[in-house]
């Protein structure tokens, strides 16, 4: 049970790339509810953090995480992940293991917000949104490569 809601995040990106990925002209509009936080592409270290409700973002960048740990405030400073690249949807087992491990692994990307997501977005097909963030934004991290 240790790995379900990561597994969970995985296999619904899986999903993703298999039903929702099919022509570019879909992929394309998943993302226009994204609105660019980043200028450019960032490097960052994130960490993974396991919430008793799965529809809480589940993942953080190693400083602030290192800053906030201790913090009520901890899941204002976390995030969702999303790619445009079906090639590297999936999390290798290393880095499953790492994340499960409260270990860092390196992404590649840009930060964007969103106030809603499509139906195609992780968890979005076996889960409701309970959560809200507390500005109505949700932060996704768009991932090119993985470390």
């Amino acid at each position: 049970m240790k790995y379900f809601p990561l597994y969970l995040m995985i296999l619904s990106i899986v999903m993703l790339t298999i039903f929702g990925c099919k022509k570019n002209d879909i992929n394309e509009n998943r993302f226009s509810y994204y609105e660019a936080i980043s200028t450019q592409t960032e490097v960052i270290k994130v960490k993974f953090i396991e919430w008793a409700t799965t529809d809480r973002p589940g993942f953080i960048t190693e400083e602030n995480y290192n800053a906030k740990k201790n913090d009520t405030t901890l899941v204002n400073y976390c995030f969702y992940l999303d790619t445009k690249n079906n090639d590297i949807q999936n999390f290798s087992a290393k880095n499953i293991e790492k994340l499960n491990d409260g270990e860092t692994i390196e992404l590649t990307g840009r930060y964007f917000k969103t106030k809603r997501f499509d139906d195609i977005f992780p968890y979005k097909e076996s889960n409701t949104y309970s959560f809200k963030p507390k500005d109505g934004y949700f932060t996704v991290f768009v991932y090119e490569t993985i470390k």
